[in-house]
């Protein structure tokens, strides 16, 4: 093989209309499928890797660009999107759907029987990730049935923490949702912070917010009560992270908390499904069906709070 391959052979979301490929499109000329022999394909952590395997098929995408410079930079971008931590770059050869065989680089994924791995299919979309389809569905249905059957009260009611304790681990795994999203968009290289930090400037997902008309929130930082973070608008990712650092961290206000988690539930449930519906590779009828209003919770969340409900601000940590 020469030292300097052109091209890029991606099996995840940096492919052609995946949720990360845009990081890269505007470098790369031409895209290929193609395939790899030789490799079987693992999900780690919601992230995908491939691994050595005799007689293993990987299916994916070549990314070439127009010239050396231009494969040079792609290569850079790739490598600071995948980092070394997880994965180690190699070469390979992917032979595309014409018969060509072609020099690559992959990226191979790290310590591939560390952590809990688990066998895929030939071919991985995040289409397919379970926290996007069933997970994102039952946190409706449990957000659904909960506006249906319970109404809010303060802490110290008999049967507050009975029906409080399900939707805060319902919104400590909706928030997983945004995790795993923001991890597949901008790489696993960058810290949680840096991740949230960066949807700030996002289109995509400042139009989610916009489409989705959350509940507004306000909420404070319990170390300065000055500062504060509100939803909707460009800090709404924020402000839901606060307020999944109140559930998770010392600062939590439970005498106010059953109204904000309820709020935020709404709030990042509904902008994560048009967030989504936007970026995931779907077919037209399947981004109908994920995004539709029967799968919104701000129209229940109105009929049984009415359109009205406020909240008042709480403390973070």
């Amino acid at each position: 093989m020469s030292d300097n391959p052109k091209a890029i052979f991606v099996y995840g979301s940096l492919r052609r209309g995946e949720l990360a490929h845009r990081q890269v499109a505007a470098l790369v000329s031409q895209i290929d499928s193609a395939e790899v022999t030789g490799y079987h394909l693992y999900v780690r952590d919601g992230l995908p890797f491939i691994d050595k395997v005799r007689g293993g098929l990987v299916r994916g995408d070549l990314l070439t660009a127009s010239t050396i410079e231009g494969a040079d930079i792609l290569r850079r971008k790739v490598q600071t999107y995948e980092g070394d931590a997880l994965y180690s770059e190699q070469r390979v050869r992917a032979r595309t759907e014409t018969g060509d065989e072609v020099e690559a680089w992959a990226y191979i994924g790290r310590s591939p029987n560390s952590g809990n791995a688990e066998p895929h299919e030939q071919q991985w979309s995040s289409a397919d990730d379970p926290l996007f389809r069933g997970g994102l569905d039952g946190i409706f249905a449990i957000a659904k049935r909960h506006f249906e059957t319970i109404r809010p009260m303060p802490a110290d009611m008999q049967g507050f923490w009975d029906a409080f304790l399900p939707i805060q681990g319902t919104y400590l795994t909706l928030y997983t949702v945004l995790e795993r999203y923001t991890a597949l968009v901008f790489g696993p290289r960058l810290e949680p912070g840096e991740r949230l930090r960066s949807l700030r400037g996002d289109r995509a997902a400042v139009d989610a917010v916009e489409a989705a008309k959350p509940p507004s929130i306000e909420v404070r930082d319990s170390r300065d009560p000055r500062k504060r973070k509100l939803a909707p608008g460009r800090s709404s990712f924020d402000a839901w992270y606060w307020v999944r650092s109140n559930l998770s961290h010392r600062g939590k206000a439970a005498y106010t908390d059953f109204k904000l988690v309820e709020r935020s539930i709404v709030g990042l449930h509904d902008t994560l499904r048009l967030l989504l519906a936007d970026q995931l590779p779907l077919t037209d009828a399947a981004r109908q069906e994920f995004a539709g209003d029967d799968r919104m919770l701000r129209p229940i969340y109105a009929q049984c709070r009415g359109p009205r409900v406020t909240t008042r601000p709480t403390t973070t940590n």
